[in-house]
């Protein structure tokens, strides 16, 4: 008995342990789980955090670029206003004989085809088999022939000529209408919508929002589809004018290079050719007189009657207002019509209300939601369909859904940086988003998210350590301020204060800090480390005007390419003399004689070749300063 007693006691006894095992073993693994979700959701959370912050190093590095570009604009500009005979040529802005220049240089007859071209064809009128086959062409890198070009830009001035400023199109017949955002010479992301949503016909219409051009490898394809397609569809095939559709930040951002690369000593009728079409450009499409379509936004004083009435082929650039020349010889500036001009094309909108000047950008506003209510509700539309600003997702909505923001070029900053988009309108004007990435079948769209988020993240950061690095001078002087006991370490928040201010970006350079700074072990910045960090060279001969010229390259490309009147990639004795002279008059210098002009041109024109390229551009200004160290030794 005793025994069995004994038996049933254990066989009781391991049943309860048997079910105490399976809670104790569900029991972990609900504490695992809920540890791993955890730890996920904090690992995408840590995630999100670089990507916004990547971002943000994106942007506000982009909008510094193009304020630098605004203020070097407006030193010319004073330059010229003060100095009104010099260089009229270069700018082609005044007088009533700017059509006649263009329709001159740009005259397709001056060019001859050579016997051996083989490349991509096109006649007139142009039909849908022809840019099928132009398409075709352009994907394996063929170059349409300057003739050929030349010919499709002289018919596109003539029709978009005699478009109104504010196109009006409707939904009545095809049921929708697509719009574009900015492609920025992407023809990747072209193709890419093209291939999603049909190719443009008078059931498909499409309305292209700007900025087609600068910055991409393929502004002049992109543009000599869109051109054909506008010829071959002129009432159902929209282009609007961009802020890059402007031959002054052409120069700055790559389609002027892109020309000189391409078509060589023809690069001056063909960019004079696309001066003609981009002055003619209409500003805006409104849709089915409800939903207003402009490149940037608006402001506080849009008006479309006071807009459809702008003469505005005049503005070659909208960076400068024209100088009017009256018959009594005095000149007239129209700043109210310049800022509408402006405000079109270089605007954004805010979360805060009102209307202010856009400093981040240096040109256009930033407007509210009630400046979005108001202008809106006096027009009698809806919405507010613009471009302008590269969004992650390709798209935007603020301001209530009254206010979107449609971007078409994926990868904008990055390999992986952002998606691009394009809105499909129907006729009930609710907005549907198609995102797209134009590499989504190469292997890096297949890599891990981490992996991608890494990438683009170290291409930021590269770009900010170089910024870093070419203000070290600056830089420097600003930390050895506020450590007086020259300690080589200050904190964190002077750190963060001297970046900011020096750099002029208003990063979050306390969350950057471990990125670019190391630190003590009481949380002071070692700030020398800024220097060494991200293999970024620093030990250069001539470090000091090394550090100046790289600070400054874009602004002396800048420069080159205004210099560089026939836009040949070269700057001729007498460009560089008219430079020279140009500068000195207005810096209040002595007139320099011929033999000091002599001696200037062929200090920079080092492989005595009669013409002086960037490099040498860039390398006399090195070898002046080291001269001139030399001599005060």
């Amino acid at each position: 008995m005793g025994c069995a007693g004994s038996t049933v006691i254990d066989e009781n006894e391991h049943k309860k342990l048997k079910v105490n095992h399976i809670g104790s073993s569900s029991d972990l693994q609900l504490r695992a789980t809920l540890l791993i979700q955890r730890w996920f959701r904090r690992w995408r959370a840590e995630l999100e955090v670089r990507r916004r912050c990547t971002w943000t190093i994106f942007q506000t590095m982009e909008y510094a670029n193009e304020n630098e570009q605004l203020k070097l604009y407006n030193f010319f500009n004073e330059i010229l206003s003060n100095l009104p005979d010099a260089f009229d040529a270069m700018q082609n802005e005044k007088g009533g004989g700017m059509a006649d220049n263009i329709s001159k240089l740009a005259d397709p007859a001056y060019v001859i085809i050579e016997p051996e071209y083989e490349g991509p064809n096109l006649t007139l009128p142009v039909d849908i088999q022809q840019i099928k086959d132009l398409i075709e062409q352009f994907k394996k890198h063929k170059i349409l022939h300057a003739k050929h070009l030349l010919t499709l830009l002289l018919e596109a001035r003539k029709k978009f000529k005699k478009l109104e400023n504010v196109q009006y199109i409707n939904t009545n017949i095809a049921g929708k209408v697509t719009i574009v955002g900015d492609l920025h010479g992407s023809l990747d992301d072209l193709l890419m919508i093209f291939h999603k949503n049909g190719l443009p016909s008078s059931d498909n219409p499409y309305v292209i929002n700007g900025d087609f051009v600068d910055r991409g490898p393929a502004s002049v394809e992109v543009s000599i589809i869109l051109f054909s397609l506008f010829l071959l569809y002129p009432n159902s095939f929209y282009l609007n004018r961009g802020n890059h559709e402007d031959i002054i930040i052409n120069k700055r951002y790559g389609f002027t290079t892109e020309l000189v690369n391409k078509y060589g000593v023809l690069a001056n009728r063909i960019a004079k050719g696309f001066e003609g079409v981009f002055r003619v450009l209409p500003l805006i499409t409104v849709v089915d007189k409800s939903i207003l379509v402009c490149h940037g936004g608006i402001s506080d004083i849009t008006d479309l009657e006071y807009i459809n009435n702008i003469p505005r082929e005049q503005y070659a650039s909208i960076m400068r207002p024209p100088h009017i020349q009256l018959e009594d010889g005095t000149e007239e500036v129209n700043l109210v019509e310049w800022r509408q001009m402006l405000d079109l094309l270089w605007s954004d909108p805010k979360a805060s209300l009102g209307c202010e000047p856009n400093t981040f950008r240096g040109g256009g506003t930033y407007f509210g939601p009630d400046i979005t209510n108001n202008i809106l509700e006096k027009h009698g539309f809806k919405m507010l369909i613009r471009s302008h600003e590269c969004k992650r997702d390709g798209y935007d909505v603020v301001h209530g859904g009254k206010v979107i923001t449609v971007f078409s070029a994926s990868n904008y900053y990055e390999q992986g940086s952002n998606l691009g988009a394009y809105i499909r309108l129907p006729s009930n004007h609710k907005p549907q988003f198609i995102q797209f990435n134009a590499t989504e079948n190469s292997a890096s769209h297949h890599e891990p998210l981490f992996e991608r988020v890494s990438k683009v993240e170290s291409s930021a950061l590269r770009d900010l350590r170089t910024r870093i690095f070419a203000n070290e001078g600056p830089l420097l002087a600003g930390f050895h301020e506020m450590d007086p006991d020259k300690t080589g370490y200050i904190t964190l928040s002077d750190w963060a204060d001297c970046l900011r201010e020096t750099l002029n970006l208003d990063l979050p350079w306390r969350t950057l800090r471990p990125k670019l700074a190391e630190v003590s072990t009481d949380g002071k910045v070692k700030y020398m480390s800024c220097f060494t960090n991200g293999g970024i060279e620093a030990n250069i001969a001539n470090k000091q005007v090394t550090e100046t010229i790289y600070r400054q390259r874009n602004t002396l490309e800048t420069i080159f390419r205004i210099l560089d009147t026939d836009n040949s990639g070269f700057l001729t004795r007498d460009e560089l003399r008219g430079g020279c002279e140009l500068l000195a008059k207005h810096c209040g210098s002595a007139r320099l004689s011929s033999e000091e002009l002599e001696l200037i041109v062929d200090t920079m024109d080092i492989n005595r070749d009669g013409e002086v390229n960037f490099n040498e551009f860039l390398e006399s200004f090195r070898l002046v300063d080291s001269k001139f160290a030399a001599l005060t030794q």
